[in-house]
């Protein structure tokens, strides 16, 4: 046990160790987006970032797990934690699995960046050619301060002046090997890194046990938010269901079903989203 110990200290002293003088700037822009919100921060949104800019100021790596269930607003804390490094001439990268994903984080950050001054862009596959030749140019010269992006942001040709924050969105979507190719483009050593997740599965899990990763947990969500009801019903509910969705329709709202099955099926009982389309 005490080998055992030993070894993982030595894991973990090797993990944070490559940190060179990056730390957080003097606050200018994190208060700049602050009031640009139009909502105060909750309480453990304010700790995250607390913890998170006390992390960029150690002499050692950031290796922080933000958790927090979707729309407690954990991009806004990710945004405060590039500005911090870019207050210091730095850069940022965030990565989503998805450019579904990787367009809804601009979407939320541009407004905010932009009347703080920082200098952001999107990078995907569908940026293409010269406008993407572009992008890599002004990335390169250090014009753009935080690049969000899918898998597209560690390519071998995307190359940051100076990262030093590697953001990276539900972080279990991505491979080892991903995740270190985003950790080996940092300047001088690789860069803090945040994981952002709302569903903390075993793997990262291990990772706060065994690869010295801290935790902060947002517990609320911001105010003005609706609570969320979940309810269960068997099918004998069903024509009730059907009423409340073709009620809410009619009032220009959306509804989805999801249904196991594509196509009926021999040999299993259950819903299949064709004759469920069908049939509503």
């Amino acid at each position: 046990m005490l080998a055992g110990q030993l070894a993982l200290a030595l894991v973990r002293a090797q993990l944070r160790r490559p940190a060179g003088d990056r730390h957080a700037g003097d606050g200018h822009l994190r208060h700049r987006i602050i009031d640009a919100l139009p909502y105060a921060l909750t309480a453990s949104q304010r700790e995250a970032v607390a913890a998170i800019t006390e992390d960029l100021r150690q002499p050692v790596r950031m290796l922080r797990l933000l958790q927090g269930d979707v729309g407690s607003g954990k991009t806004v804390v990710a945004l405060l934690a590039a500005a911090a490094v870019i207050e210091a001439g730095k850069q940022a990268a965030l990565m989503a699995p998805t450019e579904i994903l990787a367009r809804q984080h601009i979407k939320t950050i541009t407004p905010l960046a932009e009347r703080a001054g920082l200098r952001v862009a999107i990078l995907t596959g569908r940026e293409k050619g010269k406008e993407r030749k572009e992008l890599l140019a002004k990335l390169a010269a250090g014009e753009i301060d935080l690049l969000v992006g899918t898998h597209a942001v560690i390519q071998d040709d995307v190359i940051y002046k100076a990262l030093a924050l590697a953001i990276v969105d539900e972080q279990h979507r991505f491979g080892v090997g991903q995740r270190a190719a985003l950790q080996a483009k940092g300047a001088g050593g690789e860069p803090h890194t945040l994981a952002l997740t709302a569903t903390p599965i075993p793997r990262t899990l291990a990772l706060t046990v065994y690869g010295d990763l801290s935790i902060s947990t947002i517990r609320e969500m911001p105010p003005g938010r609706q609570p969320i009801r979940t309810e269960i019903r068997d099918r004998r509910a069903l024509p009730k269901i059907e009423a409340f969705l073709a009620a809410e329709a009619a009032e220009g709202r959306q509804s989805f079903v999801v249904a196991p099955l594509v196509v009926e099926s021999e040999t299993l009982e259950a819903a299949s989203a064709e004759a469920e389309a069908e049939r509503l």
